[in-house]
């Protein structure tokens, strides 16, 4: 809508008839729709406050997962929703941050582990997906002044779940943050 160049950074080919569950980073607001260029059929999995937004938080709680992260009860509801899609055929989108975590750019806060269970429990790959310059263009303290200049989206080769216990969980959570992470610290800004 605004006219913001994206170039797309494919490090894997898409299989169009594998399932995936999609783990960002979160810096920026325009993290949203830059996630959803994605061309399978997803879901996001966010949170519910954004239902409040006119017009976009109608469409967003119409077709996606809303979750209050201080509910024990609609974390769980959220959960078995997000299973749910999961055998309807759809992919999932996480920020798996659990929102805009700005504070320390280029750093990430630990993940949460919803996403990385429900890859787990239904042996789906995870794709982590990094989107280095969205919080130079649209900062979330910010969100009128749009910067205009090119958008990376970088979606790196998936990786898959090995094993199903709590240790396998860790691992797999830690080689996302990982992947994420150090593309993120490649493309910071001197």
């Amino acid at each position: 809508m605004a006219f913001i160049p994206v170039k797309i950074d494919w490090r894997f080919t898409l299989d169009k008839t594998q399932q995936y569950i999609l783990c960002a980073n979160h810096f920026s607001y325009l993290d949203i729709p830059i996630l959803g260029l994605f061309p399978l059929a997803f879901k996001f999995v966010g949170k519910s406050s954004l239902a409040r937004i006119p017009l976009f938080g109608y469409m967003y709680r119409t077709l996606h997962i809303t979750v209050n992260r201080s509910s024990y009860r609609s974390r769980a509801q959220s959960l078995v929703k997000a299973r749910d899609q999961i055998k309807n055929g759809f992919n999932l989108g996480f920020f798996p941050e659990g929102g805009i975590r700005m504070e320390h750019y280029p750093n990430m806060k630990e993940f949460k582990d919803g996403a990385f269970r429900l890859a787990i429990e239904n042996n789906l790959p995870i794709i982590p997906v990094t989107m280095p310059d969205n919080y130079r263009i649209l900062r979330d303290d910010d969100i009128i002044n749009i910067r205009w200049r090119k958008c990376r989206i970088i979606y790196h080769e998936p990786i898959w779940p090995d094993g199903s216990d709590d240790e396998a969980l860790k691992k797999l959570k830690d080689e996302v943050f990982r992947v994420i992470q150090t593309e993120l610290i490649k493309s910071k800004p001197e």
